[in-house]
């Protein structure tokens, strides 16, 4: 597979050692002796849902005895913005940092179902009404702020309040618009009420940064930008800022038992090739990789595990209001002239799939595949038809404008230019700086663009922004805003996905968007960490649940 583009280079003995050596001390110290916390209990969920375990239980676990003690390096490529769960931007950050630091409400697991976390059980007695019974004996990391006070029902109310505050900073307030009313009738019931019936409520209370963090800091400090005050099964020892951040194991954890792991250190490396040589000296414990380096070093070492879940994704956009892709009919014999299939072997060397306009949250929201493959059937006897019905028989020149920073953009973009020239199509292809990319499609001064983007966790979390009328790509479709509108509101997992799924429809057939396809990376580990695999970008506890077995 094509090269991943490659970041500022860093050398490895600089940014692993100064990882190593010491950081600076985090705001929280050690917490006190440990107490035992009552075991997880079973689960209770509300009648319309799925029993389903959690990421990273014990029944989850490979064969292997858990081990306690010991230390994991994980490497990544670029460092959080904020160390705020409520403002950090990306889901990976959630996991990889901040995810071990905090709890939420509830939590999706490997089949991106959600499964209560700080939740214990809960009831929804109508649309708009949600009863949370939390667990007890939930305590705060002991920190001077905290005190490893209980988490109770009003913690959880100043939450949902903060998330929502009308502040720039807070950009996913949007999710918790709905709520109405929270009432707190004793220190572990939180009752819910939202305006109307929203269909992605209870998937936003189980996003990994929509998380639980403690009042009496956010209100010294004003954010967390700069420590944390979470719950979770570890706590933030030290850190050296956009080098490394050091967390150590929990003692008052409400699992017991949890976590096996003393300590987790995860190291900022910008350069791939810096990455995977850590990883292959045994430098490094985990590391996330292409589908391609992930090869690379299966062969080197068979025993290395992973697992992945679709994480981008790459489409063609037209501007539906500048001519010719105002004409429904030019932008239809786009779509049938890409073989999408040979994109996928040539750009992606197989290892990506068909993609639609739902897509990187669970499979049973999306259109099946084969349906995928029968709406994306090349033709190319028809897409010179409506060329010619639109009064376009030889085609005509194509500036398309694509990110720099995206490398499968680029490289997807030379192979269409290529098949595009069946129509008559002669594509030019404008290499942009990211940000001026960006700044030209908000304006819309583009006529096409070859972009792309980090898949969505919740189907109602990017697809409105992207595809409404006034959203990003300068739609205005009656017809699209309804459906968005009608998924949103859907009470029932059942209406929602008919609903998405005849959106998808819609949206194919009328192609303003010609989705490619979509891909995720791999998260490998060595084979001396075991536990249970972390089954998709989330899973942001599972390395509670690992340990090291040498």
């Amino acid at each position: 597979m094509l090269r991943k583009q490659l970041l500022r280079l860093v050398s490895p003995l600089v940014v692993l050692g100064l990882a190593l050596a010491g950081c600076t001390p985090a705001a929280a110290p050690a917490p006190t002796p440990p107490m035992a916390p009552p075991a997880k209990p079973a689960e209770t969920r509300a009648p319309a849902a799925k029993p389903v375990a959690p990421t990273g239980t014990p029944a989850a676990s490979t064969a292997g005895q858990p081990k306690y003690g010991g230390s994991v390096t994980r490497l990544r490529e670029n460092y959080p913005d904020i160390l705020d769960p409520h403002l950090v931007r990306g889901a990976a950050w959630a996991n990889d940092v901040l995810g071990p630091l905090y709890n939420g409400l509830f939590m999706l697991n490997e089949n991106m179902e959600i499964v209560p976390d700080l939740v214990e059980k809960w009831e929804q007695p109508s649309d708009v009404e949600y009863v949370l019974r939390l667990r007890k004996g939930v305590r705060f990391h002991d920190s001077p702020e905290m005190k490893g006070r209980e988490l109770t029902a009003e913690d959880v109310k100043f939450n949902i309040q903060r998330m929502a505050t009308d502040r720039p900073q807070f950009f996913r307030a949007w999710q918790f618009k709905p709520v109405g009313k929270i009432e707190t009738p004793d220190p572990y019931t939180v009752k819910l009420t939202i305006a109307e019936p929203t269909g992605p409520f209870m998937n936003f209370l189980a996003q990994p940064y929509n998380t639980m963090v403690g009042r009496e800091a956010v209100e010294k400090f004003g954010d967390l930008s700069r420590g944390e005050a979470g719950t979770g099964p570890f706590y933030l020892k030290s850190w050296t800022e956009k080098v490394s951040y050091k967390l150590s194991k929990n003692p008052n954890y409400f699992i017991k038992g949890i976590p096996y792991l003393d300590e987790v250190t995860v190291i900022i490396v910008p350069d791939s090739a810096t990455r995977l040589a850590a990883f292959r000296s045994s430098r490094a414990d985990y590391i996330l990789v292409s589908h391609n380096d992930y090869s690379s070093l299966k062969k080197a070492n068979p025993k290395v595990t992973a697992s992945s879940l679709p994480t981008h994704q790459v489409f063609m956009v037209f501007h539906p209001a500048k001519k010719p892709f105002d004409d429904q009919r030019v932008r239809q014999a786009f779509s049938l002239a890409i073989d999408r299939q040979v994109l996928i072997e040539i750009v992606m060397e197989g290892e990506a799939e068909l993609s639609g306009p739902v897509y990187g949250v669970a499979p049973s929201w999306r259109l099946p595949a084969e349906e995928l493959k029968r709406l994306y059937t090349v033709d190319i006897a028809k897409a010179k038809q409506f060329m010619a019905e639109a009064g376009y028989p030889n085609g005509f020149p194509l500036e398309v404008k694509v990110s720099a920073r995206r490398k499968d953009a680029m490289d997807t973009l030379t192979v269409v230019a290529e098949q595009l020239k069946r129509i008559g199509i002669e594509v030019r292809q404008r290499v942009l700086e990211h940000t001026t990319l960006t700044a030209h499609r908000d304006a819309g001064d583009y006529l096409a663009l070859l972009h792309g983007g980090t898949a969505a966790l919740e189907p109602g979390e990017r697809i409105p922004h992207y595809w409404r009328s006034k959203g990003q790509y300068h739609m205005n479709d009656p017809e699209v805003d309804r459906l968005l509108a009608e998924q949103q509101r859907a009470a029932g997992e059942e209406k929602r996905r008919q609903i998405l799924n005849q959106f998808e429809r819609l949206m194919i057939e009328k192609a303003y968007v010609a989705f490619l396809f979509g891909y995720g990376e791999q998260l490998v580990r060595q084979p001396h960490v075991e536990g249970p695999q972390q089954g998709s970008a989330l899973g942001q506890h599972v390395v509670a649940y690992h340990w090291i077995n040498r």
